[in-house]
């Protein structure tokens, strides 16, 4: 006014001019978000362009002079997972990121028109034949309230249960993602067995096969192979055993796959190599953290009341040392793990020589004779089972209650696994874990240093009060319907 001027305007219709400014279109095209703005200007490209950038960390491996493993350190990698039309005034990103962007987008101002069209429901015949446990339903109805989020149980916390649930109750064409081929078949039995599903109604990825139905098995490296072929194919992602995958191939698939909802199920919260957050970025936040202290409190798992590592001289000492472990639990069922068929054909032999009662199970045991040992194993006629990395996952094992590594690739996931096979909770009952670890052979010393921080999840202080009168406890087990 002191400059002699005026400004007239009409509110309404600038309200109406800032409306349409701050108005963003979200659909999905060819697996990825499309953002559609009015006008893209650099200040929210720059925003959208931090949010989806994150970093990764890559392990590399530590070697002494004599060639032994030592440790790892971890190398930071950088990431921009976004694509930008100026003319067309929109952006392109994964939808794993779609969490992020909204947040963004809402905090900014815009208003949001969700044009995305989700896929159709199949119309396979499912009938569910579980019930979840508490612990189990608080953790699915926190995953379905946005259905997206890391669910973090422990190894036999019955995480598979919960993606079950979310797989009967949104009927979405589904893809399971695992790390092995021995776990594509742990879900495939556990899909006609709880969920109902036909053989041939279970798709797969993996070992050379495509072949892609409503619900499809995919192994991690052929998901990444063949991405192009399902981005746009599957609605609900699974991420199974997500703390093991590589960053790198668990980013190319969490990245480019487009399916809108997404669970990773996790046995800890924490990767090793630091990439919980990029676990998060892409498929959700952490809902819920349940570790071994909790699930001894539920009375889901086993106390491990013995966790040794004995180191053996040579071989001699260490079947010397088997000896010794075998006799102390002697009233026990023991599992003996080895990596390779020699290794276990030795050990069996050397075992049986000695008058125990003794079976060897590996990848060439056919599936009756071997159902035949479990039962044999299960009435106490042996009560020690031999075996390579065939009982590792994917076979249902009788419950043992000793546990002994005799050999291992080094891998914690492979070591977590076989004292698994143990820890099946019974009342009285205890596990016990040996490691034997041949001090001059450079190959399970390697093996031995990668692996042994698994113990740290294990021994953890509130362990005692759960073995207080526990002792030396006997168990039985009195069902054989698995194993007929």
């Amino acid at each position: 006014a002191r400059e002699g001027l005026r400004l007239d305007y009409d509110p309404k219709l600038l309200e109406e001019v800032v409306n349409e400014y701050f108005t963003c279109t979200v659909e999905r095209v060819n697996g990825m978000i499309k953002l559609k703005f009015r006008v893209l200007d650099s200040h929210i490209l720059a925003k959208l362009r931090e949010v989806c950038t994150f970093s990764y960390f890559i392990e590399k491996a530590i070697f002494d002079e004599e060639g032994n493993f030592v440790d790892t350190e971890l190398r930071e990698r950088k990431i921009t997972f976004l694509e930008y039309d100026h003319e067309e005034a929109s952006v392109r990103t994964s939808v794993g990121l779609l969490d992020r962007v909204l947040v963004l987008l809402r905090k900014e101002g815009f208003k949001i028109e969700n044009k995305i069209v989700e896929l159709p429901s199949f119309k396979l015949e499912i009938t569910p034949n579980f019930k979840l446990m508490p612990h189990q339903r608080f953790a699915y109805e926190k995953w379905a309230a946005k259905k997206r989020g890391t669910i973090a149980i422990f190894t036999r916390g019955g995480k598979s249960f919960i993606a079950m649930q979310a797989i009967a109750d949104l009927r979405k064409p589904t893809i399971i993602l695992v790390t092995t081929k021995e776990l594509a078949l742990t879900w495939r039995n556990y899909l006609q067995k709880y969920l109902g599903l036909k053989p041939r109604s279970t798709g797969y990825l993996g070992e050379g096969i495509q072949k892609l139905e409503p619900i499809t098995i995919a192994i991690y490296n052929s998901a990444v192979k063949y991405i192009d072929l399902i981005k746009e194919k599957f609605e609900l992602a699974i991420f199974d055993e997500c703390h093991h995958v590589p960053a790198t191939t668990f980013k190319e698939v969490a990245l480019r796959i487009g399916s809108l909802f997404r669970m990773a199920l996790s046995a800890t919260p924490r990767r090793r190599d630091h990439n919980e957050v990029l676990l998060y970025a892409l498929c959700g936040d952490l809902l819920v953290n349940i570790d071994y202290p909790q699930l001894l409190q539920l009375r889901i798992v086993a106390p491990i009341e013995v966790y040794k590592t004995f180191f053996a001289a040579d071989e001699n000492e260490k079947l010397k040392t088997l000896d010794e472990i075998v006799e102390r639990h002697k009233d026990g069922k023991i599992i003996v793990f080895t990596q390779y068929i020699d290794t276990a054909k030795r050990v069996y032999s050397h075992l049986l020589q000695k008058g125990h009662k003794v079976a060897l199970i590996t990848g060439s045991t056919k599936s009756d004779k071997r159902k035949f040992y479990f039962q044999a194993f299960v009435k106490g006629i042996v009560n020690i089972i031999i075996t390579t990395t065939v009982l590792d996952e994917g076979i249902t094992v009788p419950d043992a209650d000793v546990a002994v590594i005799y050999e291992g690739s080094g891998e914690p996931r492979q070591m977590i696994q076989r004292i698994g096979r143990v820890l099946g909770y019974l009342p009285g009952k205890t596990a016990k874990i040996y490691e034997l670890i041949n001090i001059s052979d450079p190959r399970e010393k390697r093996a031995y240093f990668k692996r042994k921080w698994v113990r740290e999840l294990y021994l953890v202080p509130e362990l005692k009060k759960f073995l207080k009168g526990k002792e030396g406890g006997l168990y039985f087990q009195t069902k054989l319907e698995d194993f007929r």
